[in-house]
């Protein structure tokens, strides 16, 4: 399949649902504007919640505090989405559509008139939010299907000293699966809820399982699984029972692995439109992957838990100069 084709495959399944996460993510750039006027809660810097504040100026149009607690100086929006950032909400709104539509980071820059590393910050200071986010989700109950998916490792962008370097689509120089590859621990239950997070190289220990899925486990579940025997300490611990699904002749209406299947294909398409991605900040486009999936399937919903309750409450999103130089994973 061409990348124009695939392309345009996205562009019509996913139109709707970028217009929908667009005009959520919207609102909460909207709700920065009505915290301007207002005195913060609690101090960001020190994080005591009986802080008092005094005005201290503006920065460009952004009311600035200071904590009498411990005199530190803050925006309002500090550890907020649009601290920290010259771009007007115009602006990233745009950008937000153009991440949420797989668009390159050339194509976003010159949508909204910045350079290319600005466009790079914007991008992983987003990405960064979405991990953040959705770090902490809705449990997987009944029926959850698991397995995992194999990454080829990349050093997109890095000096490569310890292999030989590759060129863009060649494979690993070791056949089969190998310290070369990075696995994506992929879950998901009946009801649209789904864990998609890179734990390590080759195949997972039992602790790389449990600490990829332990917290997003609901007890006395059903797991569906090929075999493998790592899951058996995390379905000991959450009292679930198992179904070892090894080939589709196992397969019926009820117990399948198609979910997840699903899933890595979605997955590894989603990946191809960026030609891969750096091994070190694979979680952080999982999930954007895992944000895409959720609006497709409505699970955002304000009866379940809305985009703007989930982003008020994330107050952890780093400062652009870190994540440059912040990774997720050891090489």
């Amino acid at each position: 399949m061409g990348k124009n084709k695939l392309l345009d495959m996205i562009d019509k399944l996913s139109q709707q649902q970028v217009e929908r996460l667009t005009e959520i993510a919207v609102e909460y750039l909207n709700l920065n504007t009505e915290l301007e006027n207002t005195t913060p809660k609690s101090c960001p810097c020190c994080g005591d919640a009986n802080a008092r504040f005094i005005k201290r100026g503006r920065s460009g149009r952004k009311q600035r505090y200071q904590c009498k607690s411990c005199g530190k100086r803050f925006t309002f929006d500090a550890g907020k989405l649009t601290a920290y950032s010259h771009q007007t909400e115009e602006a990233w709104t745009t950008f937000i559509r153009d991440t949420l539509s797989l668009k390159s980071l050339d194509e976003c820059a010159a949508n909204i008139s910045v350079s290319h590393p600005t466009s790079f910050y914007m991008r992983h200071k987003l990405l960064s939010f979405l991990e953040e986010a959705f770090k902490d989700g809705e449990l997987l109950e009944g029926v959850i299907e698991a397995d995992e998916a194999y990454v080829q490792e990349s050093q997109k962008g890095i000096l490569v000293t310890t292999r030989k370097p590759r060129k863009h689509g060649e494979t690993a120089t070791k056949r089969g699966l190998s310290n070369e590859h990075f696995c994506v621990c992929v879950a998901a239950d009946r009801d649209g809820r789904i864990v998609v997070r890179c734990v390590n190289r080759g195949n997972p220990s039992a602790e790389d399982i449990e600490e990829a899925l332990s917290a997003r486990i609901n007890e006395s579940g059903i797991i569906l699984c090929d075999g493998k025997r790592a899951y058996n300490k995390l379905i000991y611990a959450k009292k679930c029972e198992k179904v070892v699904l090894k080939s589709h002749q196992d397969y019926n209406k009820a117990y399948h692995l198609n979910t997840v299947n699903g899933l890595h294909s979605r997955l590894k398409k989603m990946l191809y439109c960026y030609r891969g991605v750096s091994s070190k900040y694979l979680n952080r486009y999982l999930a954007l992957f895992t944000a895409l999936e959720y609006v497709g399937r409505s699970l955002l919903a304000p009866e379940v838990d809305s985009i703007r309750q989930l982003i008020a409450g994330v107050s952890a999103v780093k400062h652009i100069r870190s994540l440059s130089s912040e990774g997720i994973l050891a090489f």
